[in-house]
């Protein structure tokens, strides 16, 4: 870069006012005093010696007035020499033959004015910097810095590349340097500043790469320490290439991996630090790794690293319940089920399949449980009378590999219920008792026992007779005590009774009765005595019968059966003339009555069945002495021969007995009592359905999620849908029905009866599931992406959508709609067809995400809507070259200094083009024909840069015209015009200067006007140009004007050639002025001098003021009084301009003589030392000989 300081039009001023007084003669008519008090001067730095320090320009002249003819002597001297001086000026006079002496003093403040002397320096001298290849152009990259120590302008920078280059642009002020063009690939760029090179680092275009090694899954808390290995690589070179760290920055927020580098470079490993729970995160982790180099600035990459965790079989399976309590009737068929047992697992796979059975408590094999269900029946018929309770223990295993299974157990409580499913059971189904006849009514026969396994009600039992015919018993309805109710006879009444006891429970819904046969026997007992059919009996008998003839036979009877009647004689044979026969009763005469003194016998007899004696019954026998037949055995016949006795009646009330007896004890004609084998024996008949449904249409859709189910479906299903109350017969959906999985069922409903045998009888039941709009659309395809040109015509089709219902009937009319809002696309509501249906523009949208709705025509009302799904279309417009650029503004303004560098960049343009790929590529061009080639476009930035140095003085405002094309076929273009002011700079930083402070001139007097007088020269080291140029004025001191000046050949045209000896002094103002847009002025004070001509030895001291030695070497050289205009011996080397003096009496004053120059040329160091100390001693030797000269004026 090149950095160029500005030299400031006037130089920095101060001054520190000190006051003195001057000093005065005691003369009062004379006033001899400066013309101030206090001057301010100013005096370059690093001036050389007898330099002059000179006053602002304008400010009054410094010295003193002195009337003519006065004073002949004045002499200025320093008397103090700090920066602020302190000036004294002596002069005498003479006052007849004294000589009076006149002193004044005035001060001189001096201020070093900054000149540029101090060349930029920057810090640092080296800047690095990385460009990424994705940097966006004009970003900034850096800011460099250099600081220059002069003052004001002279310490102003520029800055400006020493090489022309589009790649970057730095900022003329502030020094950032921007990218100005993109790279596309690496590479290397050196930029220069000043007259250092900058070398910037290689633009980073890489990001350090990952490559990963990896287990396919880790399992969980294993003690594996590495999970990955990966690899970092950076293809770039130097620091660059270096990786700085790798890190995990998202994806284990509890930190349970580490990054660790191993001894390989570039080879980190990922580490497990803590241990690892599927079960907590199972989803896995996806480790966010990122990678950085040492770059500056670093780039970073990123890479997601999935960690999918191995389940490790480590959970056992967990009841929802520890303890389950079920409660089954004791009558429930085999295959009821009882119970869901609800496990889980938090593994996975095998190892969370879990598998159920019963380990304790059934080893009767009372229950089964589905293995994998968990849902757990009865397998045997049950009965609580002979376990009521069960104590399952249900373990739980997974199926996990061997030797790693788990398992866990719960505790299943079932309460078997009692039912009413017992009868009443005697302990003798058959008995015989028993009874004494003629036993008092209330006398106990029996006691009946029938005992019920059941308990509770079921178990209470009450008894009662079930004879349908009146028997003389009751039976106590609770104790079963059979009494009499009446008085038994066994002669006249029934002698055998059969009773049906019957034992009932209490149980519901109905009792269950049982009968005993009962048989009551009448036990005849001797209650009745013998009686005598006849009694009282009279008869004659003749004293001369033989002994042992019959004379009477008394016959007794006895109403009790069985009994042997006993006859005796009790008394009234005391002489044993009479004997009877205890078995038939035969009275016989034992004696001879004759021997007999009474004539009259009374025998009293008895008869008596060993128990009970009949009553006394007299036979009188009256003895005769008659003869007659007395040769008989047998006096009495069966007509009682002689004896006359008294019927009693008994013979006859015996046969009414008899007929009684046989009556009351004869088979009766019907059976007195039920059949016992028709009501309460053998289960005959079968149960019956009533009003069985042909078919049920379900409308349902539910999942019953009861967890212990007290019904019991007998219904032949696959996933048991449905339970049978077995008392009730209400039939309930107990699982999941889905018409679209299964929509008919046939369940063989089986109804049983408690009988025993058991009976039962079953009947198909046809049920059909009726559709419900349970299921919403589905599309073939959720997801479709399609592309399509921007000038598509309206109405083309680009996607037929498809949804189909499961359902039926209306649930299943699907209708499309597209929920996008948009006017570009269109779907048809029965086709689902998506059209185009606007004009398109990529430009406008390039992607279009359409939802199309498919909407069922199920649902009625608010609380039932519809059902739908939506898939998406994503369609992408493809670009046609349709846009031309444009500009972001149609017109640019910028102003600028005209002191900028060469190559500043002036402004940047931007235009864009919406089009894509080479149809959105803009290209810049320029139009510059009104500015000859000042300015340049980059043609890919549309940077705009100067080409060469701006002039505000020879042009105000440049007029561009910039064209942005895009690389379509046909391509397109726009314009947008550029106007650039340039700002005017004060580039007029020097003040015209005079060779010398005061100049000497001298005329003849008599001369005509318009004659030379003297040429004064004044040199301006601004640039050649206007601020070069100089006029020259008379500001003052020539009286009433007798002297001009031309304001450009700076000659006096009043030329005297008349010498006079007395000195005549002249003192006016010289006023050389240049022609800078800021005027910048000097004053000169000549003193004109009328003298003698001149010696030649004056003339001669004029000398060429060529620099570093250029006299000798490049043959610059004086001709005359003037030096040569160019040099005559450079040998190619440049040369620089210095103007010089002339002094000429035939000096053609058309001439411009300002342009009288020498030349300077450039040479080595050794060569311009050595010529630098030769021309230093060649004008040290003329300036005293100059100064010797002037001494001697």
């Amino acid at each position: 870069m090149r950095i160029e300081d500005s030299i400031p039009s006037k130089a920095s001023e101060f001054s520190d006012l000190v006051d003195s007084e001057a000093g005065a003669s005691n003369t009062a008519d004379i006033a001899f005093h400066f013309t101030k008090q206090l001057y301010n001067v100013s005096i370059p730095e690093n001036s050389v010696a007898k330099t002059y320090a000179t006053q602002a320009p304008g400010s009054d002249l410094m010295g003193i007035r002195l009337p003519s003819d006065t004073f002949t002597d004045l002499r200025y001297k320093i008397v103090e020499d700090k920066y602020v001086l302190q000036v004294r000026a002596t002069a005498s006079i003479k006052e007849g033959k004294q000589k009076v002496q006149y002193t004044s003093d005035a001060t001189v403040v001096v201020t070093v004015l900054d000149t540029n002397d101090l060349s930029p320096l920057f810090y640092p001298i080296e800047y690095n910097a990385t460009v990424f290849e994705d940097t966006p152009v004009h970003q900034s990259i850096l800011k460099v810095v250099a600081e220059d120590a002069d003052l004001g302008r002279n310490g102003e920078i520029y800055y400006s590349f020493l090489e022309e280059t589009d790649m970057f642009a730095i900022h003329p002020v502030t020094g950032v340097i921007s990218l100005r063009q993109r790279s596309g690939c690496q590479s290397e760029r050196n930029v220069q500043s000043g007259q250092s090179e900058d070398q910037s680092e290689t633009s980073e275009l890489f990001a350090p790469e990952i490559r990963i090694r990896r287990h396919p899954q880790i399992v969980e808390n294993s003690n594996a320490d590495i999970y990955a290995i990966v690899n970092v690589s950076d293809r770039d070179d130097g620091i660059h290439g270096e990786i700085s760290s790798l890190e995990i920055v998202d994806g284990d927020p509890d930190g349970h991996f580490r990054i660790r580098p191993t001894r390989q470079k570039g080879e980190y490993s990922i580490e497990v630090l803590k241990l690892l729970d599927r079960e907590t995160t199972p989803q896995g982790y996806q480790l966010q790794l990122r990678a950085r180099d040492r770059g500056i600035p670093p780039r970073e990459s990123y890479k997601s690293v999935p960690v999918q965790l191995t389940d490790l079989n480590d959970n056992a399976p967990v009841f929802n319940k520890g303890i389950y309590d079920v409660k089954v009737p004791e009558t429930a068929p085999v295959n009821t089920p009882l119970i869901r047992l609800k496990v889980t697992d938090a593994d996975e796979g095998k190892n969370a399949q879990v598998f159920l059975e019963i380990v304790g408590g059934n080893e009767g094999g009372e229950f089964t449980i589905n293995a994998e269900t968990g849902m757990l029946y009865t397998a045997v018929p049950l009965d609580a009378e002979s376990k009521q309770f069960y104590s399952l223990t249900v373990s739980a295993i997974d199926q996990g590999n061997v030797g790693t299974r788990k398992q866990s157990s719960a505790k299943v409580k079932i309460y078997v219920e009692d039912t009413n499913d017992n009868d009443p059971i005697f302990e003798k189904s058959e008995l015989t008792v028993w009874i004494d006849e003629n036993m008092p009514a209330g006398t106990s026969v029996t006691t009946v026992h029938a005992k019920d396994r059941d308990r509770g009600e079921n178990a209470y039992i009450s008894y009662l007779i079930a004879n349908l015919n009146k028997v003389p018993f009751e039976i106590d309805h609770f104790s079963g005590i059979i009494k009499t109710t009446q008085l038994l006879d066994y002669e006249s009444m029934r002698r055998e009774y059969i009773l049906r006891v019957r034992a009932s429970d209490w149980g519901l819904p109905y009792r269950r009765q049982t009968e005993m046969q009962l048989t009551v026997k009448v036990k005849d007992i001797n209650d009745n005595r013998p009686q005598f059919e006849k009694i009282d009996c009279v008869g004659h008998l003749s004293r001369y019968i033989p002994i042992g003839t019959e004379i009477i036979t008394l016959s007794a009877i006895d109403f009790d059966t069985g009994n042997t009647i006993s006859y005796r004689i009790v008394s009234g044979n005391e002489d044993g003339c009479f004997s009877m026969d205890a078995t038939s009763g035969t009275i016989t005469v034992s004696c001879d009555l004759t021997d007999i003194r009474v004539s009259e016998r009374e025998l009293n007899v008895t008869a008596t069945d060993n128990t009970h004696f009949a009553d006394i019954v007299r036979v009188r026998i009256k003895l005769v002495n008659s003869k007659r037949n007395t040769m008989s055995s047998q006096l009495l016949t069966d007509d009682t021969g002689t004896f006359d006795c008294k019927d009693t009646g008994v013979a006859r009330r015996l046969r009414e007995v008899l007929a009684d007896a046989e009556d009351n004890n004869k088979p009766l004609a019907q059976e007195e009592f039920p059949m016992m084998p028709t009501r309460y024996g053998q289960n005959v008949h079968s149960p019956e359905f009533i009003d069985f449904p042909v078919e049920i249409k379900l409308v349902i859709e539910i999942w019953d999620t009861t967890e212990s189910l007290s019904t019991e479906s007998r219904a032949e299903t696959r996933i048991r849908s449905f339970a049978l109350d077995m008392e009730t017969g209400e039939l309930k959906v107990i699982g999941y029905l889905d018409r679209e999985r299964e929509y008919e069922y046939y369940l063989n409903v089986t109804v049983y009866d408690l009988g025993k045998p058991q009976k039962s009888s079953s009947r198909v039941l046809p049920i059909t599931v009726l559709d419900v709009n349970d299921n919403a659309p589905k599309f073939e395809k959720n997801l479709a992406s399609f592309r399509v040109t921007e000038n598509a015509l309206n109405g083309t089709a680009i996607f037929r959508a498809n949804a189909t219902d499961a359902d039926e009937g209306d649930n299943a009319k699907v209708t499309y709609t597209l929920v996008t809002d948009t006017r570009d696309f269109h779907v048809d509501k029965i086709t689902g067809v998506l059209t185009v249906s606007n004009s398109l523009d990529r430009e406008r949208q390039d992607l279009y995400e359409l939802r199309i709705r498919a909407t069922d025509g199920g649902g009625k009302g608010p609380d039932n809507p519809p059902l739908y799904s939506e898939a998406l279309v994503r369609i992408s417009i493809d670009d046609i070259n349709d846009n031309a650029p444009k500009f972001s503004l149609p017109s640019y303004t910028v102003k600028i200094r005209e002191d900028i560098p060469k190559g500043t960049v002036v402004a940047v343009v931007t235009a864009s083009d919406p089009d894509l790929g080479p149809e959105g590529e803009v290209v810049y061009s320029l139009e510059d024909t009104d500015s000859e080639g000042t300015f340049k476009i980059d043609r890919w930035s549309g940077t705009i840069r100067t080409v060469r140095p701006l002039d505000f003085e020879e042009r105000q405002v440049h007029s561009l015209t910039v064209f942005a094309s895009d690389k379509g076929n046909p391509s397109l273009s726009s314009e947008a015009s550029v106007t650039v002011n340039v700002v005017d700079v004060n580039e007029n930083m020097y003040a015209p200067q005079f060779s010398d402070f005061v100049l000497t001139g001298k005329v003849n007097e008599n001369q005509p006007v318009g004659s030379f007088v003297m040429q004064v020269n004044a040199t301006d080291m601004d640039a050649p140009g206007g601020d070069s140029n100089i006029e020259y004025s008379i500001r003052g001191g020539d009286g009433i004007g007798i002297f001009s000046i031309d304001n450009k050949v700076a000659a006096h045209q009043h030329l005297l050639r008349v010498y006079y000896q007395v000195q005549v002094w002249l003192g006016y103002q010289l006023d050389p002025t240049d022609w800078g847009w800021k005027l910048v002025d000097n004053t000169l004070e000549p003193v004109q001098t009328v003298l003698p001509p001149a010696p030649e030895k004056l003339l001669n001291t004029i000398f060429c003021n060529c620099k570093k030695g250029c006299s000798a070497k490049c043959g610059c050289k004086k001709v005359g009084l003037f030096c040569s205009l160019a040099c005559t011996n450079c040998q190619g080397r440049s040369c620089s301009n210095v103007v010089s003096l002339t002094e000429e009496d035939s000096f053609d004053s058309n001439e411009d003589t300002s342009l009288l120059t020498q030349f300077t040329c450039t040479q080595n160091e050794d060569e311009e030392e050595q010529e630098e100390e030769e021309e230093r001693e060649q004008e040290q030797e003329e300036r005293e000989e100059f100064d010797g000269y002037n001494s001697d004026e």
